[in-house]
């Protein structure tokens, strides 16, 4: 096959055919009148496939047909032996320069090895600058060829394999019924079964079918003798007869095999000429194609589990249901699956970060058009919306802790910074769920990607103090008070959205089953030591956190409760006694404030306790209860 010089456009843009005249003014290459052809017969054959237009489409003007590409990137080899690249579009200005060719391929090239379905792990970083001029194609054969050497290396598998055969000796299991049917006459042979343990397995023959396919698709010579010579060692195995039944018994196949799973999904995709999508036909010999979208998806949830490693990062995270009960099962339904979770792995502390709920769009958007929404999607800010609600309402309960919302689209010349945050709810300004609209800019890449660790630094840092952007002369920290004159300023001055915890303590154990077995919580009045004072008495927490004193004085035996805040009560010593307080050797006080406990909420955050103390710059010996505002 002669060698042809690759076509490369960018997503949106327009292939014509050569035999005709240009049909736009817009980003259009031309192709040969046989490739344009093949290309064109190919769409026809899938138009009918899941999100066949996302990834290339057919149209006519003024008589003359022409193709244009989707939302999907990748490369399509013709049957005649055009290669067409596909490139996502990541540019630094908005020239479309043979610079930015080179740029939009690395950077894809980038994105590709970090892409999560294709396992790319055998394609290395570092030699990203040596391909950049390399055919994506070849690139990926190359891929595959390195694979087949590692597990040469290793060591090809063997299996057993039931075989039956007519032989002069016998061995395994005597056949009867086929004993008597063929061997009636000839006393000298025997129709036996039995095992052998040979290299001919359905996934060696898998891959000498796939190097076999290779040799009619690769113009490449590097790739070309790699192959050759890597056939050379599996000269005694066939090809397989039935692919469709070997690949199925293949991605079958054990944990002993798991050396042959990158291999078996990318012979899949050469053999069945299928790409990342649903398409395949017979006027390509090869299709390669990726969403845009999920590229995009994948890598930066890839950066940020690089760069923000002293988080837990998790993608497509599917802890909760949008519906958390349907009818009457207890099962959820509607699952979100948020692109990006991060949460702090320090829960001993209230860290800036303690849950970030991240969502990348593969759109453009335009900063400069607040009156269209900036074209940011409603389904966007719904789904965002959700993920706030859910997660709220999850594991941070007990504290309140509002998750940082944030969206991420490609740096564009219309979007060159973070937009202003966005407020769910501006009656709850202090508390109410925020989002952040970032610009990730792909062509940014920095000396060894640091371009790209400032970025993730930058928006680790904006979703920490999206509090702070939007009132700044406000402290973004949970503040512990201790004193009237602090909390009746004018920043914290008690109202309605003012929210508390009470950090309390319980003396022993039988103080501790009272507590349980009445549901209150009881504080001191009055003038003794660590009774409620000052601006205390005013304070009805919306959680409480009990504690008692364990080895070495260490804080343990933490309980949390949610507090009825509607009913609070104040009883005298004769009431106390008649509740059954077990007030021990210091005796019933005069008069006690009484909180009412709701459910005891047992899946919680750790809370350091001493260091609530130390916050609010009490002795650690201090057993007087302690109100947090949070």
């Amino acid at each position: 096959m002669a060698k042809k010089t690759p076509v490369i456009i960018h997503e949106f843009g327009i292939l014509s055919d050569k035999n005709q005249k240009r049909v736009s003014v817009e980003e259009e290459k031309q192709l040969s009148h046989e490739a344009f052809q093949n290309l064109w017969n190919f769409i026809l054959e899938n138009r009918d496939g899941q999100d066949a237009d996302e990834v290339m489409s057919v149209h006519s003007r003024g008589g003359r047909h022409y193709i244009k590409t989707g939302r999907y990137v990748g490369t399509v080899q013709t049957k005649d032996g055009q290669i067409i690249e596909i490139l996502p579009k990541i540019y630094k200005s908005g020239d479309k320069t043979e610079s930015d060719e080179k740029l939009c391929r690395r950077v894809f090239l980038r994105m590709l090895y970090s892409f999560q379905h294709s396992e790319a792990k055998s394609f290395q970083e570092a030699s990203l600058n040596t391909v950049e001029n390399f055919p994506i194609l070849e690139v990926y054969i190359s891929r595959y060829l390195s694979e087949v050497e590692q597990l040469l290396t290793s060591g090809i598998k063997k299996n057993y394999t039931i075989i039956e055969e007519n032989q002069r000796f016998l061995k395994g299991k005597l056949l009867i019924s086929k004993q008597i049917s063929k061997n009636c006459v000839d006393k000298t042979k025997f129709a036996v079964r039995y095992s052998k343990y040979i290299e001919n397995i359905p996934q060696n023959r898998i891959i000498v079918s796939t190097l076999q396919k290779l040799s009619k698709i690769t113009q490449n010579s590097v790739n070309a003798a790699r192959r050759y010579n890597l056939q050379s060692f599996f000269s005694d195995i066939p090809a397989s007869a039935n692919i469709n039944s070997d690949l199925q018994l293949s991605i079958r196949s054990n944990r002993l095999f798991a050396s042959y799973q990158n291999l078996m999904q990318w012979s899949s995709q050469f053999l069945l000429n299928k790409g990342f999508t649903t398409f395949s036909g017979n006027h390509v010999n090869q299709s390669l194609l990726f969403s845009a979208e999920k590229l995009f998806e994948s890598f930066i949830a890839h950066l940020f589990k690089k760069y923000a490693n002293q988080y837990v990062v998790s993608s497509q995270h599917s802890k909760y249901f949008l519906v958390d009960k349907y009818g009457d099962t207890s099962h959820g339904k509607f699952r979100l699956r948020p692109d990006i979770v991060i949460e702090s792995k320090d829960t001993g502390n209230f860290a800036d970060y303690e849950t970030i709920i991240l969502d990348t769009k593969w759109k453009n958007i335009d900063s400069s058009a607040p009156d269209k929404n900036y074209l940011i999607d409603i389904k966007d800010m719904y789904q965002l919306y959700a993920y706030g609600q859910k997660y709220h309402l999850g594991d941070s309960y007990f504290l309140d802790v509002i998750p940082k919302l944030v969206l991420i689209y490609p740096y564009t010349e219309k979007f060159q910074a973070e937009l202003k945050p966005f407020m769910y709810e501006e009656i709850k300004a202090k508390y109410g769920l925020k989002l952040m609209v970032y610009p990730f800019n792909l062509a940014d890449e920095g000396m060894h990607g640091d371009g790209y660790k400032r970025q993730i630094g930058e928006i680790m840092l904006l979703a920490s103090n999206l509090e702070r952007a939007l009132l700044p002369d406000k402290k973004k920290e949970i503040q512990v008070f201790e004193n009237e004159s602090e909390i009746l300023n004018e920043d914290y001055k008690i109202n309605s959205d003012d929210k508390y915890m009470l950090i309390g303590y319980y003396r022993t154990e039988a103080h501790l089953n009272w507590i349980l077995q009445n549901k209150l919580y009881n504080v001191r009045l009055g003038e003794r030591h660590g009774a409620l004072k000052g601006i205390d008495l005013q304070i009805t927490p919306s959680r409480l956190v009990l504690y008692t004193n364990g080895k070495n004085e260490e804080p343990a035996g933490i309980h949390v409760f949610t507090v009825n805040q509607s009913e609070v009560l104040v009883a005298d010593k004769q009431k106390m006694e008649s509740l059954g307080y077990p007030a021990g050797n210091s005796g019933i006080g005069d008069a006690y404030k009484l909180f009412s406990l709701e459910m005891e909420i047992k899946d919680h955050k750790k809370l350091d306790i001493r260091k609530l103390k130390q916050q609010s710059g009490r002795s650690e010996k201090s057993f007087k209860p302690l109100f947090v505002k949070y």
